[in-house]
């Protein structure tokens, strides 16, 4: 392993080594520069490479489309002159800046860095990232990257997708119309199935430990108040689920829907945030005291090998120090709803 950065060097230049006595490359990247004139000129030209393989973002709406079509439209037309065979696939939910070499088909050095595939990102950026030679673990995330970007893109798809974001400008009268509603991705006819929406799923304890929730109360069966500390809860969104349960029992009483936006309801109380939240399974929510239904129980029965909460952890800990809520895993969430519902 050895440390890159665009101090000493730059990712253009270890670019350009990167692929020396490679015959393809793989640019995975949410940003792209507009021109890629000059990299195929300085780098793919003299180089061996006969194949490219693009994957970046492609979202609706998004003002970095008029730049995107910029981007795609210079990458086709420079891989069609120089007859480099190429392949570009979308990932909307990229976020990693990562550069491969391969040759006949088995990878043989890789970057992965904070650099994205730009002029500034490659070039003037502060950037670092690191280079790496295991042929095994890049193998492994070309693999990853192929099971969540959507299949190469047709080059009909790519002239229309651009054809559209050009038109989009013109018809607007502005280089860059304030407010985007431009929608591309009709024109991907064959995208990975995305399994789980944006909904967020939050374990949320209701009362605390000088006011613990009582057995003899509950709920409401339509719509409840839901509390938080001090911090504005801006990661809780209209349509996230809160899974909540009794701080002193430790009983789930219930999953709610947020129906709207926070808001202050009471300065002066220990937790000032409220948003209303609707009753998704109100007979559960009368009866929540018969129920053995506990966090520890609910995390006992989940699969051992799958994480718990949304960023990888195994555990709920941060409930006992003062949280006013943790994101869950899609996985751990479905694993409480089905609890919840099972037994009623």
């Amino acid at each position: 392993m050895r440390i890159l950065n665009n101090i000493d060097s730059s990712h253009f230049n270890e670019i350009k080594s990167l692929v020396q006595n490679a015959d393809e490359l793989y640019i995975i990247s949410p940003f792209l520069m507009e021109s890629f004139d000059v990299f195929f000129d300085e780098i793919v030209a003299p180089s061996g490479i006969k194949r490219i393989v693009l994957v970046t973002t492609l979202k609706d709406n998004d003002p970095d489309l008029f730049k995107k079509a910029n981007s795609l439209y210079s990458f086709s037309v420079n891989c069609l002159t120089r007859a480099i065979a190429y392949r570009v696939h979308v990932d909307n939910k990229l976020h990693g800046k990562i550069y491969i070499a391969s040759k006949d088909g088995s990878p043989i050095r890789g970057i992965i860095t904070s650099a994205n595939f730009t002029d500034r990102g490659l070039s003037h950026n502060h950037e670092w990232g690191v280079q790496i030679d295991e042929s095994a673990a890049l193998k492994q995330i070309i693999a990853d990257i192929s099971k969540v970007s959507s299949h190469a893109l047709t080059n009909e798809e790519l002239h229309n997708i651009i054809v559209k974001i050009d038109s989009y400008t013109k018809n607007s009268g502005e280089p860059t119309p304030p407010k985007i509603n431009l929608e591309i991705n009709s024109f991907i006819k064959h995208k990975v199935v995305e399994t789980k929406s944006d909904v967020r799923y939050f374990i949320k304890p209701v009362g605390f430990s000088d006011e613990p929730f009582e057995p003899s109360r509950v709920l409401s069966s339509d719509i409840e108040a839901m509390h938080f500390s001090k911090r504005r809860p801006n990661s809780v969104r209209v349509g996230d689920i809160l899974l909540c349960y009794g701080v002193g029992s430790t009983k789930l009483l219930g999953y709610f829907e947020v129906i709207s936006e926070p808001y202050i309801w009471n300065d002066d109380y220990r937790w000032p945030w409220e948003v209303k939240a609707r009753n998704l399974c109100p007979k559960y929510s009368q009866a929540w005291y018969k129920f053995d239904n506990t966090i520890s129980s609910t995390q006992a029965s989940f699969d051992s090998k799958l994480p718990i909460t949304y960023v990888g952890g195994r555990t709920l800990g941060a409930l006992q120090f003062g949280a006013d809520k943790i994101r869950l895993s899609y996985e751990f969430a479905q694993h409480v709803i089905s609890i919840i519902e099972g037994s009623v």
